[in-house]
């Protein structure tokens, strides 16, 4: 998400924002830039589906200086596929501009030497490229689209020839599922060949459905058998940083009957807050204002940029009511949510309870 040390400065004035339900600062923004994607993964529906155009490029510009003046300091870019909009460098470059801080998840088949280069020269701190598996026919059985492999590989390889022109960290991220669980004993190996700097295993999420998600018996043989070799050799090969990054659905029995259920966040949010949304923010392709990936579908939009501006939507009462709901036990949907726990365990220690 965001260092929580961007908070320890001023942890009085975000302790006061989260008593009186307030805004703090949109210190970690994503913006999902482009719904649509080139690749047919069988755990995504956006090449399934059809959506009205994005927001304008200019528009977005004009926000990413709006966020820049509201104190934001990480920008994520994401789709859908993201390349699939020409206009990836420009919003890197203005962002990097403003000290805003600029990573990007793709599946990398549309990465060529010549993006690659600018990206990298003009900002681009992260990139989190998508391998479902080390075995190519398993990453492309998953992608659905022949020679996925061999681009995606292409893009680790273009990115790393250039990341000496900046501070580049790459990261392979991996959904685990039913289909690919007892294929990835191998993928630290992959990942280190490749010159990543991290991988990141992802567990599907449950909208996916009975055919991917992961039964008892699945859980029980990556846990046993998979698992721990990803931990050991990624650990060795410093591509994690605790052997609990190679355990996405648990490891003890409660914490994986909670990961069977697609709770994620097992049981964290029952006894305390999550500080999204004080600090952060979702702007998706239509221009609909979400607190985060995990409300974006079980919430109304907080606004929506193209008729208002950042600061009115980030300051209204639909935001307040969100943040007035936090309190713990926290919302439904941050039970099947991992992303923020390590950011608000931390925040949590910092600023105390209250």
């Amino acid at each position: 998400m965001y260092s929580p040390e961007s908070i320890e400065n001023e942890k009085e004035e975000f302790k006061s924002a989260v008593l009186n339900a307030r805004p703090f600062k949109p210190l970690y923004v994503k913006f999902k830039v482009f719904y649509g994607c080139n690749l047919k993964c069988e755990m995504c529906n956006h090449w399934r589906d059809t959506r009205e155009p994005p927001v304008s490029a200019e528009r977005l510009k004009e926000v990413i200086s709006e966020l820049a003046e509201l104190g934001a300091k990480k920008l994520h870019i994401s789709g859908g596929e993201p390349m699939l909009r020409p206009h990836i460098p420009d919003f890197v470059e203005l962002a990097s501009s403003l000290g805003i801080k600029v990573t990007m998840t793709t599946n990398g088949t549309l990465v060529t030497k010549e993006n690659a280069k600018r990206l990298v020269e003009g900002g681009l701190r992260g990139v989190n490229i998508s391998i479902d598996s080390p075995i190519r026919k398993m990453h492309e059985k998953i992608r659905g689209v022949e020679g996925s492999y061999k681009a995606t590989l292409k893009a680790v390889e273009l990115f790393r020839r250039y990341k000496h022109k900046g501070k580049l960290t790459i990261r392979i991220n991996t959904v685990v599922s039913r289909t690919n669980y007892d294929t990835l004993a191998t993928l630290p190996d992959l990942a280190y060949e490749l010159g990543a700097d991290g991988i990141n295993l992802i567990p599907v999420d449950d909208h996916c459905g009975e055919i991917l998600s992961m039964r008892k018996k699945d859980i029980a043989f990556f846990n046993e058998e998979i698992a721990p070799k990803i931990a050991s050799r990624a650990l060795e090969l410093g591509l994690i940083v605790s052997d609990e990054d190679a355990f996405p659905f648990g490891r003890d029995e409660s914490e994986v009957r909670l990961g069977r259920a697609g709770r994620y966040a097992f049981g964290y949010y029952n006894e305390h807050p999550c500080y999204a949304p004080w600090t952060h923010t979702l702007i998706d392709f239509n221009g609909n204002v979400y607190v985060c990936c995990m409300t974006r579908e079980k919430i109304p939009p907080l606004g929506n940029i193209i008729n208002q501006s950042f600061n009115e939507i980030w300051d209204n009462s639909a935001y307040r009511q969100v943040r007035l709901k936090m309190h713990p036990p926290a919302l439904k949907p941050c039970q099947r949510c991992d992303d923020f726990i390590d950011e608000n365990k931390k925040i949590w220690e910092l600023i105390g309870p209250y």
